[in-house]
């Protein structure tokens, strides 16, 4: 009996937690084939004939392929860079162990307990003295510093759990230390990775307040490109949503994609022999 009260709670609970979710996303493909008229309506109109007007208006009367291609370049470099000086900081804090290293790990975490918010300004001045403003490496750089100490913190427990004496049968074999690394640990540990890189993607794909600040003309990205639909004559919720329909549409590819890596990586560690 309370094995199926508990099952009963916990299908509701599921089912809560799916409508809560899927309804927004829904909301917003409703909206983007409705005309203004249609959007307005009370009470609303959830299905309607598809208008397709919105989505012209985003791609032809912006230059949406010019800010998509600068927000797949920056979320592309963010991900290089997180991945790689990320991969070898938790490679070093998985495999040495050397005096102070709890405590730079846990600095490392404190960087993500920071507030955007208070590194803004920061963070315009370094890139005005560099010259970076409005461009794809100072963007970059920021949101590598963003990236890296999430991806420090998921890679370590990734490698915690591929066995050393693979490494150490590589190092009997004559590798080095940076190939066993290479040859050995990465592809041990790849199911693992994609998730990271995945979300390394991901925070960089929908950053806003930086990408607000640090870009221009020319490195705009698509969510500031979103944010300008809210106009002062009142937002424009068909275009806008028309316009996030077409941003998601990457990040769903990309996770169906690598879907069998991404199941493999989330399970990794979780069964010990």
């Amino acid at each position: 009996m309370k094995r199926g009260v508990r099952a009963a709670g916990t299908a509701l609970l599921a089912a809560a937690v799916l409508v809560w979710t899927l309804v927004p996303l829904f909301w917003m493909l409703s909206a983007s084939v409705k005309t203004e008229l249609q959007l307005y309506l009370r009470p609303p109109r959830w299905f309607v004939p598809p208008v397709w007007d919105s989505y012209r208006q985003v791609l032809f009367e912006v230059p949406f392929a010019q800010y998509f291609a600068n927000s797949l370049a920056v979320a592309a470099g963010t991900t290089v860079g997180a991945m790689g000086l990320g991969a070898l900081a938790a490679y070093g804090f998985s495999r040495f162990a050397f005096k102070g290293a709890a405590t730079i790990r846990f600095l490392i975490l404190m960087t993500r307990m920071v507030p955007r918010i208070a590194l803004v300004v920061p963070y315009f001045l370094m890139m005005l003295r560099l010259g970076l403003l409005d461009t794809y490496t100072g963007l970059i750089l920021a949101y590598v510093s963003f990236a890296l100490p999430f991806t420090i913190w998921l890679m370590i427990g990734f490698f915690d759990e591929v066995p050393r004496d693979v490494e150490e049968a590589a190092f009997v074999d004559g590798c080095s230390r940076y190939r066993a690394f290479r040859d050995v640990v990465l592809p041990l540990a790849a199911p693992g990775l994609v998730v990271t890189g995945i979300f390394a993607f991901l925070l960089s794909w929908n950053e806003f307040l930086f990408a607000l600040i640090l870009s221009g003309v020319h490195s705009k990205t698509l969510p500031v490109v979103i944010a300008g639909f809210n106009t002062d004559v009142g937002p424009l919720y068909n275009e806008m949503s028309a316009a996030a329909v077409l941003v998601m549409i990457p990040t769903v590819i990309l996770t169906l994609a690598l879907q069998r890596h991404v199941v493999r990586g989330l399970t990794l560690g979780a069964v010990k022999g």
